[in-house]
């Protein structure tokens, strides 16, 4: 009898020219504006549809390489892991990161540390894959349904180039990159080691729900690096998870090549911390800086995103500093310190033109 009653009710309202609210669009688009709110700040965006602004880029940290991103009002990811294991580290969870709805998840690298969460973040958002053929094939065994766009194929040459069309607005290029290699001493740069530790160690030890949800994801293979470049309202934006040896491996002159024709950029989000450092110090990130000639550099993969192997940004920041002096030309610096950093999209915002 409710539900008649409830039926007429929306009949009678259609035939007098007046609109039916729907309770499950509001919610949604409540949820929508709630998520979008706590990951890219209120004031970017519309608190009535959940629209993020259209005139600026934002690329919000929420641990090691992983971003939400909003290009030109765009939603998307690149990489996708919430390091929490350490307990409310990272201010924001997986469901939040799917609630904000993007489009796309662009992989760098299938590491866990880069990747463990983005099959249930697809599986909550909708989102689409974007990765190397050997992410999609490998997504695609606990996921098969889950729709990758391959951007790398199988033995693609580090350094080459494939367009990627699938966010509208955006022109996108993925470059085959190289993983971080542990590599003989050059001698350029003093080594770096991830050291002091963390003192969460003991202030809040890592729990263990996360750390065995976790130890399915430690073998998750590589499968091939891959770098994104963007040109959006006349900007050049470039982001990558991983910096190889380029100095010291075959293909490393290709990649510097591509690197140069891809810059100068407005804007590079880069890590600066891989095996390499052990050695070498920072050296590799250097010649990724003074490839792609940034106006603007933000450093990502240096925070303190898994017990004793990481350590907090700040104790990596005097040595990242120390060495980028060493280069000519040396762009304005964006240092990104955990926790307080994430999800601070203002941090790292590129008005358009």
């Amino acid at each position: 009898m409710c539900r008649r009653v409830v039926l007429t009710l929306s009949v009678l309202l259609v035939v007098a020219g007046l609109a039916v609210p729907q309770a499950s669009t509001a919610r949604a688009d409540s949820a929508l504006v709630a998520a979008r709110s706590a990951v890219f700040g209120a004031h970017n965006v519309d608190q009535t549809t959940g629209a993020v602004r259209d005139d600026r880029v934002l690329f919000s940290w929420f641990g090691v390489s992983s971003f939400a991103v909003a290009m030109a009002g765009k939603v998307f990811l690149t990489d996708a892991w919430v390091p929490n294991a350490y307990r409310g580290h990272v201010p924001t969870t997986r469901a939040q990161i799917a609630a904000i709805k993007p489009s796309h998840i662009l992989i760098g690298h299938g590491h866990f540390d880069h990747a463990a969460d983005a099959v249930d973040i697809v599986r909550a958002s909708g989102a689409r894959l974007v990765g190397s053929a050997s992410h999609c094939a490998f997504l695609h065994r606990s996921a098969p349904r889950v729709a990758c766009d391959v951007v790398a194929a199988a033995g693609a040459r580090p350094g080459s180039t494939r367009p990627y069309r699938g966010i509208p607005g955006i022109a996108i290029t993925a470059m085959s990159n190289i993983h971080s290699t542990l590599k003989a001493p050059e001698g350029e740069h003093p080594p770096l080691l991830p050291i002091p530790p963390s003192d969460r160690l003991v202030t809040n030890p890592p729990h263990a729900d996360e750390l065995g949800r976790l130890a399915g994801h430690l073998d998750d293979p590589e499968g091939g690096a891959v770098l994104y470049a963007f040109e959006v309202g006349g900007r050049r934006i470039v982001w990558n998870d991983s910096v190889g040896p380029v100095s010291q491996v075959p293909g490393g002159r290709a990649i510097l090549a591509t690197l140069r024709e891809l810059g100068p950029v407005d804007l590079h989000v880069g890590s600066i911390q891989g095996f390499n450092e052990i050695t070498n110090g920072l050296g590799d990130p250097l010649r990724y800086i003074d490839a792609l000639r940034p106006k603007v550099f933000v450093p990502n993969h240096h925070d303190d995103w898994f017990p004793v192997i990481a350590t907090p940004a700040v104790n990596r920041e005097r040595a990242f500093f120390d060495a980028l002096a060493t280069i000519d030309a040396r762009p304005e610096v964006r240092y990104l310190r955990d926790p307080e950093d994430y999800l601070r999209p203002d941090r790292v915002t590129l008005e358009l033109r």
